[in-house]
């Protein structure tokens, strides 16, 4: 789409219907050939970033840091809010928000932030995460998780760490749910499955690589995703990157049938943090998550042409007909490989999809950006009812829990940014969300305006000033380093 300038409902309507996954392409018949689009390795797109010390602690800004907030307001601001399971983030005080920063300074003040999230996470890194040597592993280690439920993972360090740090795979086992087991963790499928991902994860062809294998957190609701596994990959992404073993701009989820369905669905979830997912023999249907989360996030599907269960092959050809044809509408923008191995069932070549993701990089801040504002239940089948539910706080550079879902509300959003001009299309998918969002700026000329559109109507233009405030809020927020924002735009929903 090029870049609008004349942005209206009629624009905002033509978007929905090319990148929501209710609408695809006729199907034309098998194919064991994958299809390819915009598979050029994306190089990193980002203002500078506070990179973690592999040893030893950061070194502190050239620039004086704020007087205010101080560093210890800043580790008791973030310290209270790790892990929360709140709908809402907590802001930052008031007064943070005018603390100014001049704009040639937010590099280090970024580093300043960084280093007051590091000590606020001093203690969950020494207690959570392993050390482990190169190409070693640790096995067995069992967290407790925000929600109560216990999760045990396993870490594996292949090759030598780069200079950046090791791509991060979060390895998914298949297996799946089983109500009567008595415990947790009792599952012989599931334990089988378990080392299966282990042994596979270690003979896959992408070393340097680090993987985070996790076991199910609890068999009897066998699920990827459910609240438990959403925070052990946060977890497990924040912490890598906090102890400077993971590359924060390379980092993959994956999985095999039940772990398939897994990052399926957490791939679009959580799009913004992983550069590329890869579901294998565990395809889901077009309408249960959004394409348009793809956006700019590598995605590769492995399938087998006879594998016909829950209509897993049926599904496999319908992502490659949406995903072809979204790539062909965008070219660079929708990076895919749909393959359907031929004449295989649910018993299918894993082996090419971790080297193929690898070769994918986290594009931060694109200049266009396309998500769904959508709920993902705790529930193990559609027959549960008043069952717990998530939505995203945020995504990418918008935060989002200024809205209303209710939990069956969803919302389609679009952003376009050319220079110091951003155009968001938004409209309802299902239902009526209200409320505000927060547009994260970034990447522009802070001595000039920046102008922000919402559905064609000019919300904004005006010079932003760089503030500590949002800095440590948006790094709350997200956790990454990458993702700590200096200036924002509050747009309210409202009709056109």
């Amino acid at each position: 789409m090029a870049f609008l300038t004349n942005c209206s409902l009629a624009l905002a309507a033509a978007f929905l219907l090319t990148t929501s996954p209710l609408s695809h392409p006729a199907v034309t018949g098998p194919t064991s050939r994958p299809a390819v689009n915009g598979l050029v390795p994306r190089p990193a797109v980002n203002s500078p970033v506070p990179r973690p010390a592999a040893n030893g602690p950061v070194p502190r800004p050239a620039v004086n840091p704020p007087s205010h907030p101080s560093m210890e307001a800043l580790v008791s601001y973030f310290s209270s809010g790790l892990e929360s399971e709140s709908e809402h983030l907590t802001d930052p005080m008031a007064s943070w928000y005018k603390e100014t920063l001049p704009a040639d300074s937010i590099a280090a003040y970024r580093q300043w932030i960084w280093n007051a999230w590091k000590e606020a996470n001093a203690g969950r890194l020494k207690q959570d995460w392993p050390e482990v040597a190169q190409n070693g592993w640790k096995d067995s280690i069992e967290w407790a998780l925000p929600d109560g439920k216990h999760m045990l993972f396993a870490v594996l360090k292949k090759g030598h760490r780069p200079g950046g740090g090791y791509p991060l795979f979060i390895n998914l086992h298949g297996g799946g749910c089983f109500p009567n087991e008595p415990g947790p963790w009792t599952s012989s499928v599931n334990n089988s499955e378990w080392r299966a991902a282990k042994i596979l994860g270690s003979r896959y062809k992408d070393t340097p690589s680090l993987y985070f294998v996790p076991r199910m957190p609890d068999d009897r609701r066998g699920r990827w995703y459910n609240r438990s596994a959403q925070a052990a990959f946060i977890r497990a992404w924040q912490l890598g990157v906090l102890s400077g073993d993971i590359d924060p701009n390379r980092t993959y989820i994956m999985g095999i049938s039940e772990g398939g369905y897994g990052s399926f669905r957490m791939g679009p979830f959580f799009a913004d943090y992983f550069a590329g997912a890869g579901p294998m023999a565990g395809a889901v249907d077009t309408n249960q998550v959004p394409a348009e989360n793809l956006r700019n996030t590598a995605f590769r599907v492995e399938v087998g042409q006879n594998d016909f269960a829950y209509g897993r092959a049926l599904f496999g050809h319908l992502w490659q007909g949406l995903l072809d044809s979204l790539g062909a509408a965008h070219p660079g923008q929708f990076p895919h490989a749909v393959v359907v191995q031929g004449g295989k069932g649910h018993g299918i070549d894993y082996f090419n999809t971790a080297p193929w993701l690898s070769g994918f990089t986290r594009n931060v801040y694109p200049d266009t950006l396309s998500f769904a504002y959508y709920p993902v239940y705790d529930t193990i089948n559609t027959e549960e009812k008043n069952v717990p539910f998530t939505y995203r706080k945020g995504f990418g550079y918008i935060r989002l829990d200024g809205l209303s879902g209710g939990g069956t509300n969803e919302r389609s959003f679009y952003v376009e940014k050319k220079g110091n001009i951003y155009h968001i299309l938004s409209a309802d998918k299902k239902g009526i969300v209200t409320g505000t969002i927060r547009l994260y700026v970034d990447k522009v000329d802070f001595s000039s305006p920046v102008s922000v559109y919402y559905n064609g109507r000019l919300v904004q233009h005006k010079k932003l000033v760089p503030s500590a405030g949002v800095m440590a809020e948006s790094l709350a927020l997200f956790g990454d380093p990458a993702r700590i924002f200096a200036a924002e735009v509050v747009v309210p929903l409202t009709k056109a």
